[in-house]
């Protein structure tokens, strides 16, 4: 007799990938939905590690710039780093993708800390696969999924847009870059118009939070 699984709730325990916490923008969304649903946020040394090499290896951030901004992140956005303390783990999360067994032995490890479901924050679905995961009580999303959650309760796409943009920018005016890039010099400003949001969402992979805010939208012109 197979076990159906329902849609869980989402925890109240958020631990980050490495691919989350690389975009600046898909940070502060995730600190947006992390105030709507009173939720901490985790990570480890080796997620932090990964995120910052890489903004680096691609130019995203000047290495003295990554530096700073790794020892001020955690209290930018009200997160915990915890211990490397994964290994124990590793055997219980095999039905995950080799190269990210680390980020769900260390949702395992924090869900036996605080006794309670976690949720593993990643663009990879594919290599978490959901069933096994719900077994030990961990919940995968992908920061699309979970705006989608967050909306289903507290509704209106484009306020939560707004707000991530305003966290954005008092996050900026506490840690600017000292040395920016060329890619952070030809970045393009953040959306200001629902089309410029539309197409600002399909880019980065947001299709079912830009479904939402176009119907959102089209019933209030219709209205």
């Amino acid at each position: 007799m197979s076990v159906v699984f329902g849609k869980p709730d989402v925890p109240q325990h958020w631990l980050l990938d490495a691919n989350v916490l690389f975009s600046e923008w898909t940070r502060w969304l995730v600190v947006t939905l992390a105030k709507r649903h009173q939720a901490t946020l985790y990570w480890t040394p080796q997620i932090e590690n990964e995120c910052y090499r890489n903004l680096v290896r691609l130019g995203r951030l000047h290495p003295d710039d990554a530096v700073a901004q790794r020892a001020a992140l955690p209290q930018l956005m009200d997160a915990v780093v915890l211990p490397q303390a994964h290994q124990p783990y590793l055997v219980d999360v095999r039905s995950v993708d080799e190269k990210d067994r680390h980020v769900a032995a260390s949702a395992l490890a924090l869900k036996h800390h605080v006794q309670a479901p976690v949720a593993i924050l990643t663009w990879n679905l594919k290599d978490f696969p959901r069933k096994p995961l719900l077994k030990l009580g961990l919940v995968r999303f992908s920061p699309d999924e979970l705006c989608l959650e967050s909306l289903k309760k507290q509704g209106d796409a484009l306020s939560c847009l707004v707000q991530t943009v305003a966290e954005m920018n008092s996050a900026l005016l506490i840690h600017r870059p000292i040395y920016p890039t060329v890619y952070q010099v030809k970045a393009a400003p953040l959306p200001t118009d629902l089309d410029e949001w539309l197409a600002f969402l399909a880019r980065n992979k947001m299709h079912r939070t830009a479904k939402v805010l176009y119907k959102e939208n089209c019933i209030t012109r219709s209205g």
